[in-house]
């Protein structure tokens, strides 16, 4: 014993053709509308930046002149990406003190952040004290080498950024 599907019946038969080309009409004035109704989202990059929140996660800057070199965000850094050393000032040295008043105990040394290891995940950001390491809304600072992708922040190039970057 097999069992068979009943033919199609004449009305069936268009029924279906009728279902396939209403349904096919409907998609394509959806896609219609959707085309001559939004704006393209095209940029010309890099004659047109993009406008990125305040509250991205992009590169990192150090504001060294007010870093007390406390080791926290060293230590906050799941992939071990940032560098630092630093020396006790001397007693007789003149006491200085960052922005917002914290006294500097320690001389930086260095302060190297490899961005390459770096998963931008914003814990060194949030535990800094004084609130010098911070991420910027910069996004361009592709290299050709991974060594290129260290950046001391003891150099006076980068501490050029601070004027384009702190506000």
């Amino acid at each position: 014993m097999s069992t068979m599907t009943p033919p199609l019946t004449f009305k069936s038969y268009f029924s279906n053709i009728w279902t396939a080309v209403r349904t096919v009409f409907k998609g394509l004035t959806i896609t219609t509308r959707y085309i001559w109704a939004e704006k393209p989202v095209t940029i010309e990059y890099p004659e047109v930046r993009e406008v990125l929140p305040e509250n991205s996660r992009s590169r990192l800057y150090n504001d060294v002149e007010n870093c007390i070199a406390c080791n926290q965000c060293a230590t906050a850094c799941p992939v071990d990406c940032i560098y630092i050393a630093s020396n006790r000032r001397d007693k007789e040295a003149p006491k200085i003190k960052t922005k917002d008043g914290t006294p500097i105990r320690l001389d930086l040394t260095q302060y190297v952040i490899d961005t390459s290891l770096c998963c931008y995940c914003g814990l060194c950001t949030v535990v800094c004290p004084t609130e010098c390491l911070t991420h910027t809304t910069d996004y361009e600072f592709s290299q050709y080498t991974l060594d290129s992708m260290k950046y001391d922040y003891l150099e006076d190039d980068i501490r050029a950024w601070r004027d384009r970057i702190v506000k």
